[in-house]
């Protein structure tokens, strides 16, 4: 994808998860901003088992990479690990925010792209994603991802959208 058209790309998804936010903060109140650990994991059948690949993360860097509303990240950090909460929406840097104030977890916030990582090169234990993938250059992605990661660390991506390039190269990879 060209500069401009990528700029371009991330200027309509930030205002789009601007506005969604920005409604969901008019709707929300101090209840809804709670994280149930239980009810986060099992919220979608692959969540709780995507999670448990992450292994023990007490004391671990981890990155919620395109954090939304930080549930995750919440969940992350009531697990022991250190978390940096990215997304590309300052609107859902808010709520996430938020969310972590009142779950009284420590949750390091950034706005960035997840195309371009504002860390240094082999930061991250661990990296955790849900329904972010499909929004990005998987190359791109995936370059930022291995670069920030460390020696032996790894991460976890629940994609649950079917039509998604990555998934249907898995689906063809034998094995």
């Amino acid at each position: 994808m060209d500069p401009k058209t990528h700029r371009q790309r991330l200027r309509e998804e930030r205002l789009f998860h601007d506005q969604q936010a920005q409604r969901r903060a008019e709707l929300r109140t101090a209840d809804d901003l709670r994280v149930d650990t239980d009810g986060y994991l099992d919220h979608e059948t692959w969540i709780r088992p995507a999670f448990a690949r992450l292994g023990p993360i007490q004391g671990l860097r981890v990155l919620d990479f395109g954090c939304g509303h930080a549930m995750a990240a919440v969940v992350l950090a009531k697990h022991g690990a250190h978390v940096t909460a990215l997304d590309l929406s300052g609107g859902y840097v808010r709520e996430a925010q938020a969310r972590a104030l009142s779950n009284e977890t420590e949750i390091e916030f950034v706005q960035a792209d997840c195309q371009e990582l504002p860390f240094a090169n082999e930061t991250f234990d661990r990296i955790w994603g849900n329904a972010i993938l499909h929004h990005l250059n998987l190359v791109a992605a995936g370059n930022e991802i291995r670069r920030v990661l460390k020696p032996g660390g790894w991460a976890i991506f629940c994609e649950p959208w079917g039509e998604n390039p990555l998934l249907e190269f898995a689906r063809r990879k034998p094995g």
